[in-house]
C-alpha cells in the first residue's frame, strides 16, 4: 500500500517514459490506445485557459497573497432577481491581471469566462470536470475582455522586440509563443496573407490614424487568430 512506491513504479516505466508523439504503424496497431502507445489531447481546464493567455501575452502579474481579484464581468451579473444587489468593482491596474487561483469566489455565480470552459459550480463537490466544445467558448476568446486585452498586449509584444523583425520573423515567433513549435510553411502563408490584409485599410483611416496604431491594428488581428488556434488551448 505504499503511495510512494506505486508512483515510482508508474514514472519509471517504459510506458510512461515514452514519446507521446503518434505514428502511422502505431494507430494501426492500437487504434483505440488501449495499449498507452501515445499521449492524450485535451482542452486545457478553465484556470490554465485564462492563465495561459495571461503569461503567453505578458499581461500576467505573479503577485502573490492578499484579498481575492475581480477581474471583469458582465453588469449586474451577482444581482439576484429581486433579491440583493452587489456592488461589483473590477480590480485596479494588473491586479486583475493575476492568477485564476486568486478570483473571488461566489458560489451561485461562477465567473463567467470559467463557466463557459467549464469551471465547476461551487453548490457541490465536483469528482471529474467535463470537457465540451461550444460555439459559446470561441466566442469567449474572440470576444472576453481578456481574449482582446491578451492579443493587443501579444502584438505589442511582437513590435516592441527587436529582435522580431522582419514581419515574417515576428510571425513565427508570436506562432511559437502560443503553439510551442514553428509554424508550416501553408500556416506561415495564411498569417502573411492575414496581415496584409489587415494592413490594406481604407485611405480615410489612413489620415486620422498613425502609422504605429494602425501596424499594432494589423497585428492584434494577427494575434486574435493565434489566440483562437485549437492548439493554443489544448
Amino acid at each position: 500500500w505504499s503511495m510512494k512506491h506505486l508512483l515510482r513504479c508508474i514514472v519509471t516505466s517504459d510506458t510512461f517514459r515514452q514519446s507521446a508523439s503518434s505514428t502511422p504503424q502505431l494507430q494501426l496497431l492500437d487504434d483505440q490506445n488501449r495499449l498507452l502507445a501515445r499521449g492524450p489531447s485535451f482542452r486545457m481546464d478553465a484556470e490554465m485557459i485564462r492563465d495561459n493567455l495571461l503569461a503567453t501575452s505578458g499581461l500576467l502579474d505573479l503577485t502573490q497573497f492578499g484579498p481575492p481579484i475581480r477581474p471583469p464581468q458582465p453588469a449586474g451579473f451577482w444581482n439576484k432577481v429581486g433579491g440583493q444587489q452587489y456592488e461589483y468593482e473590477i480590480s485596479p491596474g494588473s491586479q486583475k491581471y493575476r492568477r485564476s487561483i486568486y478570483i473571488v469566489l461566489k458560489r451561485s455565480a461562477i465567473h463567467p469566462s470559467l463557466s463557459t470552459f467549464d469551471g465547476p459550480a461551487r453548490f457541490t463537490c465536483t469528482v471529474q470536470r467535463s470537457r465540451t466544445s461550444t460555439a459559446l467558448q470561441a466566442l469567449a476568446l474572440l470576444n472576453e475582455p481578456l481574449s482582446v486585452d491578451a492579443a493587443a498586449a501579444l502584438a505589442k509584444r511582437l513590435l516592441d522586440d527587436p529582435a522580431a523583425h522582419p514581419a515574417s520573423r515576428r510571425l513565427i515567433y508570436g506562432f511559437q509563443i502560443w503553439t510551442a513549435r514553428t509554424p508550416e510553411t501553408d500556416e506561415l502563408q495564411g498569417l502573411q496573407q492575414l496581415l496584409q490584409e489587415q494592413r490594406a485599410t481604407p485611405q480615410q483611416r489612413h489620415n486620422t490614424l498613425d502609422h504605429r496604431t494602425l501596424e499594432l491594428e494589423a497585428w492584434t488581428s494577427v494575434a486574435t487568430v493565434l489566440l483562437n488556434l485549437h492548439e493554443t488551448i489544448t
